[in-house]
Protein backbone atom coordinates (compact mmCIF):
# COMPACT_ATOMS: atom_id res chain seq x y z
CA UNK A 1 0.00 0.00 0.00
CA UNK A 2 1.31 3.11 -1.33
CA UNK A 3 2.29 5.83 1.28
CA UNK A 4 -0.51 8.23 0.01
CA UNK A 5 -2.90 6.03 0.79
CA UNK A 6 -1.92 5.00 4.25
CA UNK A 7 -1.60 8.63 4.99
CA UNK A 8 -5.25 8.73 3.67
CA UNK A 9 -6.87 5.48 5.82
CA UNK A 10 -5.41 7.44 8.44
CA UNK A 11 -7.04 10.84 8.14
CA UNK A 12 -10.40 8.71 7.27
CA UNK A 13 -9.92 6.85 10.28
CA UNK A 14 -9.15 9.81 12.61
CA UNK A 15 -11.26 12.58 11.13
CA UNK A 16 -15.22 11.99 11.63
CA UNK A 17 -16.54 14.35 9.66
CA UNK A 18 -14.73 12.54 6.72
CA UNK A 19 -16.42 9.70 7.10
CA UNK A 20 -15.18 7.63 10.21
CA UNK A 21 -14.01 4.33 9.34
CA UNK A 22 -11.72 2.87 6.44
CA UNK A 23 -12.00 -0.46 5.51
CA UNK A 24 -14.89 -1.82 7.79
CA UNK A 25 -16.67 -5.28 7.44
CA UNK A 26 -19.24 -6.50 8.24
CA UNK A 27 -22.11 -4.80 6.09
CA UNK A 28 -25.89 -6.33 6.28
CA UNK A 29 -26.91 -8.54 2.95
CA UNK A 30 -30.15 -6.99 3.15
CA UNK A 31 -31.51 -3.86 2.75
CA UNK A 32 -34.66 -1.52 2.54
CA UNK A 33 -34.92 0.70 -0.52
CA UNK A 34 -33.66 4.22 0.15
CA UNK A 35 -34.49 7.99 -1.17
CA UNK A 36 -31.09 9.21 -1.00
CA UNK A 37 -29.24 8.74 -3.92
CA UNK A 38 -25.89 10.27 -3.30
CA UNK A 39 -21.73 8.99 -3.40
CA UNK A 40 -19.07 10.43 -1.15
CA UNK A 41 -15.51 10.61 -1.80
CA UNK A 42 -12.69 11.54 -0.14
CA UNK A 43 -9.61 12.23 -1.92
CA UNK A 44 -6.20 13.04 -1.13
CA UNK A 45 -3.79 15.04 -2.79
CA UNK A 46 0.05 14.76 -2.28
CA UNK A 47 2.44 16.15 -4.60
CA UNK A 48 1.84 14.44 -8.28
CA UNK A 49 -1.14 11.87 -6.78
CA UNK A 50 -4.19 11.90 -6.14
CA UNK A 51 -6.11 8.86 -4.05
CA UNK A 52 -9.49 8.55 -3.90
CA UNK A 53 -12.16 6.53 -1.51
CA UNK A 54 -15.81 6.26 -3.10
CA UNK A 55 -18.33 4.84 -1.11
CA UNK A 56 -21.55 3.92 -2.50
CA UNK A 57 -24.85 2.20 -1.63
CA UNK A 58 -24.36 -1.51 -2.61
CA UNK A 59 -27.50 -1.64 -4.77
CA UNK A 60 -27.65 1.29 -6.62
CA UNK A 61 -23.91 0.43 -7.87
CA UNK A 62 -24.76 -2.72 -8.45
CA UNK A 63 -27.73 -1.49 -10.45
CA UNK A 64 -25.02 0.39 -12.97
CA UNK A 65 -22.31 -2.13 -13.23
CA UNK A 66 -25.28 -4.39 -14.19
CA UNK A 67 -26.28 -2.10 -17.00
CA UNK A 68 -23.10 -0.92 -17.80
CA UNK A 69 -21.66 -4.70 -18.86
CA UNK A 70 -25.02 -5.34 -19.97
CA UNK A 71 -26.47 -8.32 -17.65
CA UNK A 72 -29.95 -8.05 -15.94
CA UNK A 73 -27.97 -8.41 -12.69
CA UNK A 74 -24.45 -7.76 -11.02
CA UNK A 75 -23.51 -8.66 -7.95
CA UNK A 76 -20.28 -6.78 -6.09
CA UNK A 77 -16.70 -8.63 -4.47
CA UNK A 78 -13.39 -8.17 -4.57
CA UNK A 79 -13.16 -10.49 -7.93
CA UNK A 80 -10.85 -9.37 -10.65
CA UNK A 81 -13.56 -9.44 -13.32
CA UNK A 82 -15.51 -7.55 -11.04
CA UNK A 83 -12.87 -4.81 -10.20
CA UNK A 84 -12.56 -4.85 -14.35
CA UNK A 85 -15.85 -3.96 -14.58
CA UNK A 86 -16.00 -1.11 -12.25
CA UNK A 87 -12.85 0.99 -13.56
CA UNK A 88 -14.24 0.41 -17.09
CA UNK A 89 -17.17 2.19 -15.55
CA UNK A 90 -15.02 4.59 -13.62
CA UNK A 91 -13.28 5.63 -16.96
CA UNK A 92 -16.91 6.85 -18.79
CA UNK A 93 -17.76 8.83 -15.71
CA UNK A 94 -15.13 9.68 -13.27
CA UNK A 95 -11.71 11.68 -14.30
CA UNK A 96 -9.01 13.61 -13.62
CA UNK A 97 -7.52 16.19 -16.18
CA UNK A 98 -4.57 18.03 -15.82
CA UNK A 99 -3.94 20.38 -19.06
CA UNK A 100 -7.18 18.67 -20.50
CA UNK A 101 -5.26 15.52 -20.68
CA UNK A 102 -6.80 12.65 -18.46
CA UNK A 103 -5.01 10.89 -15.44
CA UNK A 104 -5.17 7.11 -15.72
CA UNK A 105 -6.70 5.57 -12.71
CA UNK A 106 -5.34 2.96 -10.80
CA UNK A 107 -7.71 0.28 -8.57
CA UNK A 108 -5.67 0.00 -4.92
CA UNK A 109 -8.46 -1.10 -3.21
CA UNK A 110 -12.61 -1.79 -2.70
CA UNK A 111 -14.57 -3.42 0.23
CA UNK A 112 -17.72 -3.70 2.07
CA UNK A 113 -19.10 -1.29 4.31
CA UNK A 114 -22.21 0.28 6.15
CA UNK A 115 -23.44 3.63 6.08
CA UNK A 116 -26.18 3.76 8.72
CA UNK A 117 -27.04 0.17 8.40
CA UNK A 118 -27.31 0.51 4.81
CA UNK A 119 -24.70 -1.53 2.91
CA UNK A 120 -22.19 0.22 0.43
CA UNK A 121 -18.96 -0.47 -1.45
CA UNK A 122 -16.17 1.33 -1.95
CA UNK A 123 -13.54 1.85 -4.11
CA UNK A 124 -10.10 3.45 -3.58
CA UNK A 125 -8.82 4.86 -6.66
CA UNK A 126 -5.44 6.36 -7.65
CA UNK A 127 -4.37 8.83 -10.50
CA UNK A 128 -0.67 10.11 -11.21
CA UNK A 129 0.06 12.64 -12.88
CA UNK A 130 3.41 14.10 -14.55
CA UNK A 131 3.82 16.63 -11.86
CA UNK A 132 2.86 18.21 -9.33
CA UNK A 133 -0.86 18.30 -8.78
CA UNK A 134 -1.87 22.19 -8.40
CA UNK A 135 -4.93 22.37 -10.46
CA UNK A 136 -6.76 19.84 -12.44
CA UNK A 137 -10.37 19.20 -13.39
CA UNK A 138 -12.30 16.41 -12.19
CA UNK A 139 -15.66 15.06 -13.92
CA UNK A 140 -17.70 12.77 -12.01
CA UNK A 141 -21.09 11.52 -13.66
CA UNK A 142 -21.26 8.25 -11.16
CA UNK A 143 -24.72 6.72 -11.47
CA UNK A 144 -26.26 9.94 -12.81
CA UNK A 145 -27.46 7.75 -16.05
CA UNK A 146 -29.65 5.85 -13.12
CA UNK A 147 -30.90 8.26 -10.87
CA UNK A 148 -31.77 12.18 -12.34
CA UNK A 149 -31.60 13.14 -8.41
CA UNK A 150 -27.90 11.88 -7.96
CA UNK A 151 -25.76 13.93 -5.98
CA UNK A 152 -21.53 13.16 -5.64
CA UNK A 153 -20.12 14.89 -2.85
CA UNK A 154 -16.08 14.30 -2.92
CA UNK A 155 -13.80 16.28 -0.20
CA UNK A 156 -10.27 16.78 -1.32
CA UNK A 157 -7.80 17.28 1.14
CA UNK A 158 -4.04 18.95 0.55
CA UNK A 159 -1.01 16.87 2.12
CA UNK A 160 0.97 17.66 3.81
CA UNK A 161 -0.70 21.31 4.94
CA UNK A 162 -4.20 19.68 5.40
CA UNK A 163 -6.03 22.30 3.11
CA UNK A 164 -9.78 21.31 2.50
CA UNK A 165 -11.81 21.58 -0.19
CA UNK A 166 -16.03 20.15 -1.07
CA UNK A 167 -17.78 19.70 -4.53
CA UNK A 168 -20.83 18.57 -4.78
CA UNK A 169 -21.49 16.84 -8.58
CA UNK A 170 -24.80 16.39 -9.75
CA UNK A 171 -26.67 17.17 -13.58
CA UNK A 172 -25.60 20.01 -14.82
CA UNK A 173 -22.68 20.55 -12.05
CA UNK A 174 -20.40 17.58 -13.49
CA UNK A 175 -17.04 19.21 -13.52
CA UNK A 176 -14.92 21.08 -11.58
CA UNK A 177 -12.19 23.07 -11.13
CA UNK A 178 -9.70 22.23 -8.10
CA UNK A 179 -7.06 24.54 -7.29
CA UNK A 180 -4.57 24.37 -4.19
Amino acid sequence: MSVLILSLCVFLATHPAAGGHVCGLGAGAWALPHDLHVSYGNAAVEGNVLAVRIRFFRDDLEAALARHVRRGSFRLSSEPVVDAAFLGYLRGRFSVEVGGRALEPRLVGSGEDELDREPVWWYAVQFEAPSTLATFRVRDTLLTELFDDQTNIVKFVHFPDERQKTYSFAKGEESFEVRF
